[in-house]
């Protein structure tokens, strides 16, 4: 499982740079997400990922930083894919209407996550 560790790893530093290094670009990419309204299938997406991390996280150094992470982003995807479309949807708005210092913020910690899960395994 250390294999998904490594692909979680690059993932959120790829995404991370994305946001911090063409900001626009990735908030067209968001946009044209959040438009097609299909946030059932990104739900389940962010569940099975969310659950593997937290069970990849006992074959790294750091078990609870990485269980806990995988907890919140199954969680959120079962919210998601559970939710009713009323309370499902201004999330999902309120998370499209960051403003461009905020994605960068969320650049930042992804790239700064993706480095620490890259130095646990």
């Amino acid at each position: 499982m250390t294999w998904y560790l490594y692909i979680v790893a690059l993932m959120f530093i790829v995404t991370g740079s994305f946001l911090i290094l063409d900001t626009d670009k990735a908030r067209e990419l968001s946009q044209s997400w959040l438009e097609s309204g299909n946030y059932r299938l990104w739900g389940v997406v962010a569940a099975v990922l969310g659950i593997l991390l937290a069970v990849a996280s006992f074959w790294s150094g750091v078990v609870w930083f990485l269980f806990l992470l995988g907890l919140l982003v199954g969680g959120m995807g079962i919210f998601i894919f559970v939710g009713k479309e009323a309370k499902v949807a201004p999330l999902i708005r309120t998370w499209g209407s960051i403003s461009d210092r905020g994605l960068r913020l969320w650049g930042l910690i992804l790239v700064v996550t993706g480095t620490a899960i890259l130095s646990w395994v």
